[in-house]
């Protein structure tokens, strides 16, 4: 079932289906709920699955100037409300996690566990925060176009990028589709995260965390480092995959995630 809610600030798309133990699935940067269908179709057998567009993208419309965690957050948190859950496992691509990690600080008492796919608990370096406002000044420029083939294919292992460039086309074509406002707010709102490390520290419920081997945008120093920092968590790495393990080795990623969940 697809529906719509109502905030002061925002109007927000969601798509639920299954029944069992709920799980929140919750999309990266220039992504949508759309990119969680096969992983849906996996699971509703056994779980009832909430996807929903974040704020400024896909189909929920916000305009704010700063998208921040918190409010992505506080947005997830309206919804679950909307459609009586109460409990869920939260799992977050990328900007998902970042949200993820912000909705375990406001309400850790609404989750069963969290998976972090592809995303990190660290707040950005000064490098990536001045990348993302030169984003921000080509998209006011009314460069979109840019950033799209600028970032989409980097989100793919290199060895995979030409095999997957069907893949690559459907998501910029995803991409195209985010709204400038929405592309600002979201640049903005990552852009001023805290550093969420001590979430994971203190979280009484399991975590997860998922990197790919080739991840253009995570590296391998970068997780390692995270997994020792971390070792209550439990840490997973695929072989092949960059930064989209769902598109790359979806096979190895819906396992992985199952696994989790039980």
């Amino acid at each position: 079932m697809e529906g719509y809610i109502e905030l002061p600030k925002c109007t927000l798309r969601y798509r639920i289906s299954g029944s069992g133990p709920a799980v929140v699935l919750l999309h990266g940067y220039l992504e949508n709920l759309t990119i969680w269908e096969e992983l849906t179709m996996e699971l509703e057998p056994d779980y009832t699955v909430l996807a929903v567009d974040l704020p400024g993208h896909g189909k929920s419309i916000c305009k704010e100037e700063v998208i921040g965690m918190d409010f992505i957050a506080d947005s997830v948190s309206a919804v679950m409300r909307a459609v009586s859950i109460s409990k869920a496992h939260l799992v977050g691509h990328s900007m998902g996690g970042y949200a993820s990690l912000a909705f375990a600080e406001r309400y850790p008492n609404w989750l069963t566990g969290l998976c972090l796919l592809h995303s990190t608990p660290n707040a950005d370096t000064h490098e990536k925060r001045s990348a993302r406002m030169a984003d921000i000044k080509l998209v006011k420029e009314g460069k979109k176009e840019q950033i799209v083939e600028n970032n989409i294919p980097r989100l793919f292992a290199n060895h995979n990028q030409q095999k997957l460039m069907g893949e690559i086309n459907h998501m910029k074509s995803i991409a195209r589709s985010t709204s400038d406002s929405g592309i600002v707010g979201a640049l903005n709102g990552m852009a001023q995260r805290p550093d969420r490390n001590h979430i994971i520290e203190q979280a009484l419920f399991p975590v997860t965390m998922i990197f790919g081997k080739h991840d253009n945008l995570i590296s391998m120093e970068v997780a390692q480092t995270l997994e020792e920092r971390h070792r209550k968590a439990r840490t997973i790495y695929l072989e092949n995959s960059g930064h989209m393990g769902f598109i790359e080795e979806p096979e190895q990623t819906f396992s992985a995630i199952k696994s989790i969940l039980k």
